[in-house]
Formats: C-alpha cells, structure tokens, sequence
C-alpha cells in the first residue's frame, strides 16, 4: 500500500473509533447505559478493516484475470477466423 493511501486509512480508522467513543458517551448520555470502546475493540476494527481489505484485492485480481484472459480469448478467436475465412476463399472454385 503506498503511503498516501495508508495514511488516509489510518485516519480514517482513528475517525472512526473517535466517533464510536462519542457516541458511546451520547447513548450513555441518553440512555444511561454503558458501552465501552476499548483498544481491543481499536484493534479488532484494524484487522476487519484488514481483511476486508484482502478480500476486495484478491476479488480485483480475480476480475482483472477474467477479463484478461476472456480478451486474449476474443484475440485467438479472431485469429482463428481470420484463418478460416482465408482457407474459405482459397476453396472457393
């Protein structure tokens, strides 16, 4: 992961476990029941975000395969008929 898009998760990431902290306290606030963010529930995020993260590469990747070799398909393909239509003329009387 570059640098740029490592430091926007790691924002984001920090973001969201602000926000969560505050809206702990606001659903105390209101409703007088506890809930606690913790840095277990910090890092717990972090690997979810993790894995997450390598499922959707490892679904691009695929994709990219598919639609790389499903092109070269499409190329041999053309070649093929091209083949054909040659030996179709030349059997022509």
């Amino acid at each position: 992961m570059d640098v740029e898009t490592r430091n926007s998760c790691t924002e984001m990431v920090q973001y969201f476990h602000d926000s969560t902290s505050k809206w702990a306290q606001d659903f105390f606030d209101k409703l007088k029941r506890k809930y606690y963010v913790t840095p277990t529930s910090y890092l717990e995020m972090i690997i979810t975000f993790k894995n997450l993260l390598a499922e959707k590469r490892k679904q691009v990747q695929q994709n990219i395969f598919k639609y790389e070799n499903g092109y070269q398909q499409i190329i041999d393909t053309e070649k093929v008929v091209e083949k054909k239509e040659i030996e179709l003329t030349e059997m022509v009387p």
